[in-house]
């Protein structure tokens, strides 16, 4: 699993994905690593929201009539009339590749140059240079107005006097962090927000991980050491 959690793996086959181009066994395997992992998930269902636009680009086709025919003729149909093929299979049986690759080139261009509205969904990916195998996954939803955290087994030390506390770092180097809550070592831990902590996403440019004392009041900065920490990027 480790090599699905690197993101010039992961986001190749999520957008292979959408695209339709995985296919076979690799699809398959790829389909049931998504049913575990709610990060495949989340950059899969991205990357298909962002082809989405392509099928008002691609004229539908009527595929030849030696096609029907032989369906036809396998489903023994005699001579009823040849249905009109549906533009998505029109498009995965006429299209070539290099013409097809271009249209999702022009027209992710266009998603990407299109940011006047918040996206639906944030991820980081946080590593840690204690364990250098490990990596957490953090995703917000604005759908379910929840922070998401998907972790490998023994990814959070334990410790009986330290609590795993989570910060949200500002893109301003003028602003504090935002103490966002604390996590258990064990388990899919998720944090409930609000509106207002939702908008401020947009500002945040990293998401960490500190071990706090627990003997001490909460702080408003990070005291501990820093476990984990990743880069947040809008998908």
């Amino acid at each position: 699993m480790k090599r699905y959690q690197n993101p010039d793996i992961f986001e190749h086959l999520a957008m292979s994905y959408a695209l339709g181009t995985l296919q076979g066994k690799a699809r398959i395997r790829f389909e049931k690593l998504m049913r575990k992992h709610l990060y495949l998930r989340a950059v899969t269902n991205a990357y298909q929201q962002q082809f989405a636009p392509l099928a008002n680009l691609i004229p539908s086709e009527t595929p030849p009539a030696r096609v029907w025919n032989a369906i036809s003729k396998e489903l023994q149909l005699g001579k009823a009339a040849a249905p009109r093929k549906s533009w998505f299979a029109s498009v995965w049986s006429h299209v070539p590749v290099a013409a097809f690759a271009a249209v999702v080139a022009s027209v992710g261009t266009v998603l990407l140059l299109n940011l006047n509205n918040q996206p639906d969904i944030y991820m980081a990916n946080m590593k840690t240079p204690v364990q250098q195998d490990k990596m957490m996954v953090v995703m917000v939803y604005h759908e379910t107005m929840e922070i998401a955290f998907d972790m490998p087994s023994g990814a959070l030390p334990v410790k009986d006097d330290m609590m795993p506390t989570v910060w949200c770092i500002p893109k301003d180097s003028n602003k504090p962090p935002m103490r966002m809550g604390t996590l258990t070592a064990q388990g899919e831990n998720r944090m409930p927000i609000d509106k207002a902590t939702w908008k401020e996403m947009a500002n945040v440019s990293q998401f960490a991980i500190s071990l706090e004392p627990m003997d001490k009041p909460p702080s408003d900065t990070p005291q501990g050491k820093v476990i984990f920490s990743g880069e947040l990027a809008a998908l």
